[in-house]
């Protein structure tokens, strides 16, 4: 069942909050709820998603994760001035399979383009390739110097490229 949500991958990385700053301006323009999403991974010299997980999962309130840094994710978060119903999740595994799970029944999957080029994308992987590769739903990509969407848009639209 799609739910009106946007899932956005969520790090305090200049294109993660460009990403953030345009699913919340997308959120507002369509009514629809926002679930920011930051994943803890261990990426190593190898590929990411060819490195074996116990699992990948989402934490809860009560799962422990370290005061201080959560703390600077929220700090982040609220930068976006969250609407009620808003939220932040934690999780930890490979960035673009968790993102891909959590956004099974969303409308809309929003990643930022990391700095990621040539070997280092290679030996390290990109989350935002693997999310496009694999999502279920529509997937933005969104660079640091992210083009607004319209603000002449009502509730209930989307911005164009977007669909229902």
């Amino acid at each position: 069942m799609i739910n009106n949500e946007i899932v956005v991958g969520f790090d305090v990385s200049p294109s993660a909050r460009a990403a953030l700053e345009w699913a919340a301006r997308q959120a507002r323009s369509t009514g629809w709820t926002l679930r920011a999403l930051h994943v803890l991974d261990w990426a190593s010299a190898d590929n990411v998603y060819a490195m074996p997980v116990i699992e990948d999962r989402v934490y809860t309130q009560d799962d422990r994760v370290d005061a201080g840094y959560r703390h600077r994710l929220e700090q982040a978060f609220a930068s976006s001035g969250p609407d009620e119903g808003w939220s932040l999740q934690l999780g930890q595994g490979h960035a673009g399979r968790l993102l891909v799970d959590q956004s099974r029944d969303a409308q809309l999957l929003v990643v930022g383009s990391h700095e990621h080029v040539g070997l280092e994308r290679i030996l390290v992987g990109s989350a935002s390739h693997y999310c496009v590769s694999h999502a279920k739903c529509p997937v933005v990509v969104v660079p640091i110097s992210a083009p607004k969407p319209p603000a002449d848009q009502h509730a209930g639209e989307s911005s164009p490229g977007v669909s229902h």
